[in-house]
């Protein structure tokens, strides 16, 4: 048709110029030829896998079923079917049955023996499968197929995203499980500890400080008696004031052990208090820094808190000869962090520093000693949230998640620049 369109075009049946008939016949080519690419390609033939079985080794004994389509196949075309066992292909469902019939509505279905792969081939009525094969057949092939057995429940992607998860849920939990042990015997041995001091300062205050407070009232007697102008006079007023300075003292410890202080802000104001109760030098500058939100400590650590941060001044105050002495309380969500720095002399601190690394290792908390290079020491205590707050925030629960669980526990936004002086 076309070639007798461009000869009568040629002939002069179509009056025109020259280069215009050339466009035209082109035209008409190029037409042509895609409309034959489409019809050529609308009638090739091909074949769709639409139930794959599992992927197993090769079993006699077992059928399963396997399903596709054979698109664009001829009505004397068939499917014949192989699965394949290690390296050889075997013809499906049985040697004397080779072929599948295509119905009406292009699917084919067959039983077939397990394998880990499947091949599907459309073939003419002259085709004569091998029964078993090392490569797929080629000739006589209309079209073919070939797909990987469906892999079982245990090797899908899900089953194994879904045990991923369930191990990370496990390790989380049985993490959880034990902050809450330790948190617990944590507790029992705060309580029982609680007790102890309350026996000991009980103990302290009938006997000792009792003795000591008896003591130094009739030596006022005594010293009240002796003449204006005694030699001994003033020696005995400078042991009155010793006394007074010891009765002192042992009240803030009985204070200390019988009431443990509950709040935050007392634990800051006692240890502002300090410098006072041990009549430091006014020139000596001290000062109590507080960074980030005041979390609710747990009152069972309030007192062993105050007695590290205690102990560590009065050696920077006894043995430092520093100016300038800062005391540093750091609240985050991961740990609460006492932090005491000065400018002067590294002091030296074999018992007192033994003393305070037993009472931080029975709260489960690190105590730091590090020498600075300009000069002092650095000491440092940090406890981990789950034993310093009431409600611990976790730092692994880091982003959203901590901030859902402070909104959740009703805790101020963490602020690392936020500071304030006591």
């Amino acid at each position: 048709m076309t070639f007798g369109i461009l000869t009568d075009f040629n002939n002069g049946a179509l009056r025109c110029r020259p280069w215009v008939r050339r466009r035209i016949a082109s035209l008409l080519a190029i037409i042509c030829i895609l409309l034959t690419g489409c019809q050529w390609s609308r009638h090739s033939p091909s074949i769709e896998f639409t139930s794959v079985p599992l992927a197993e080794a090769g079993n006699p004994n077992k059928l399963t079923a396997i399903r596709g389509l054979a698109i664009g196949a001829q009505p004397d075309q068939r499917i014949v079917l192989y699965a394949r066992s290690q390296a050889t292909w075997w013809v499906q469902p049985f040697a004397n049955q080779p072929f599948t019939k295509i119905q009406a509505d292009s699917t084919w279905e067959s039983q077939t023996h397990p394998g880990v792969e499947y091949a599907a081939l459309l073939v003419g009525p002259e085709f004569r499968p091998p029964v078993t094969t090392n490569a797929l057949p080629s000739q006589g092939v209309i079209a073919s197929a070939v797909t990987e057995g469906t892999p079982p429940v245990w090797r899908r992607w899900w089953f194994l995203l879904a045990c991923v998860l369930a191990g990370l849920f496990g390790v989380f939990a049985f993490h959880r499980f034990r902050l809450n042990q330790m948190a617990d015997k944590l507790t029992i041995r705060f309580e029982e500890r609680l007790a102890e001091r309350m026996r000991v300062a009980q103990i302290l205050h009938d006997t000792l400080l009792q003795g000591v407070i008896s003591a130094s009232m009739q030596l006022h007697v005594a010293v009240d008696q002796l003449p204006v102008s005694s030699p001994a006079l003033d020696p005995l007023h400078r042991v009155l004031e010793s006394m007074r300075q010891v009765v002192e003292e042992g009240r803030n410890t009985l204070r200390g052990l019988r009431s443990p202080m509950d709040s935050v802000h007392e634990l800051e104001k006692s240890l502002a208090r300090i410098p006072q109760e041990l009549n430091i030098d006014e020139h000596i500058g001290f000062r109590v820094c507080v960074k980030g939100p005041a979390l609710p400590l747990q009152s069972t650590i309030c007192a062993d808190l105050y007695s590290i941060g205690r102990e560590a001044l009065i050696h920077v105050f006894r043995q430092s000869r520093a100016r300038d002495v800062k005391m540093e309380l750091r609240y985050t969500a991961s740990e609460f962090r006492l932090l005491v720095r000065h400018d002067g002399r590294a002091p030296e601190l074999p018992s007192g520093l033994t003393g305070m690394r037993e009472r931080a290792e029975r709260i489960g908390a690190r105590l730091k000693v590090r020498s600075r290079l300009v000069g002092g020491t650095e000491i440092e205590l940090r406890v981990p949230n789950y034993v310093a707050f009431e409600s611990p925030v976790s730092d692994r629960a880091s982003g959203w998640f901590a901030g859902f669980q402070r909104r959740r526990m009703k805790l101020p936004e963490p602020n690392g620049n936020r500071e304030r002086d006591i």
